[in-house]
């Protein structure tokens, strides 16, 4: 079985040799099925391929593409989208160290401090759903899920007061060192508030999403 990175190669020449220009809006509608249908088939394992990598940049280009299109017309231009995508994973990829790369810097937490969270004990505390969290954070920060990253992490904020016994966040960061407390208080003072605009914000004429770098 082909590892994602190794799939999304061959599915982008796929993407690029596809005669789609051999097929416009005025040929026949049995033709223009049969070239949006396939092309749609290859675009769609394109996307999921390249999400599994695990590279939230490029999870983040492929985020908001439509890879349904209906008719000819939206099969090229889903194409057009497409490109870029290719040119910039084929970039990334040229470094011979991107796939140890990838994989240590595509989570939100760093794989150490997650694999020492797996192995915590505290007494009379159940770490369980603490863990679960943030391998769901990673694995949404990896794919470019930034508003399910942000609700998650607006999540792990409430749930740990209880390990330094307390009941809020807040109390944890007024009763932290100095130096360690000005780290927390931004956890507290700028997580905290992205994620609830998010969460709380109801719908507008204009949104804006959560970024990478937001994050």
């Amino acid at each position: 079985m082909k590892s994602s990175l190794e799939l999304s190669f061959e599915l982008s020449d796929q993407i690029l040799v596809f005669p789609l220009g051999k097929c416009g809006p005025s040929d026949d509608p049995d033709m223009q099925y049969a070239y949006t249908s396939s092309f749609r088939d290859m675009a769609k394992r394109f996307v999921a391929a390249i999400k599994r990598i695990g590279d939230p940049d490029l999870s983040s280009m492929v985020a908001d593409l439509d890879t349904s299109p209906e008719y000819i017309a939206q099969a090229h231009e889903l194409r057009a989208e497409l490109l870029p995508v290719i040119d910039a994973f084929k970039e990334a990829s040229l470094d011979p160290n991107y796939p140890t790369n990838v994989k240590s810097n595509s989570g939100f937490l760093n794989a150490e401090v997650l694999a020492s969270l797996r192995n915590l004990e505290i007494k009379e505390l159940d770490t369980r759903k603490l863990t679960k969290m943030c391998e769901e954070l990673n694995d949404n920060f990896s794919r470019g899920n930034y508003i399910s990253s942000a609700l998650i992490l607006r999540a792990i904020i409430n749930h740990v007061p209880p390990i330094f016994g307390l009941d809020r966040f807040s109390q944890v960061v007024a009763n932290s060192g100095k130096s360690i407390g000005r780290v927390l208080a931004r956890l507290n003072d700028d997580a905290r508030p992205i994620s609830d605009l998010h969460t709380h914000l109801l719908m507008r004429r204009n949104e804006s999403l959560p970024t990478k770098n937001q994050l």
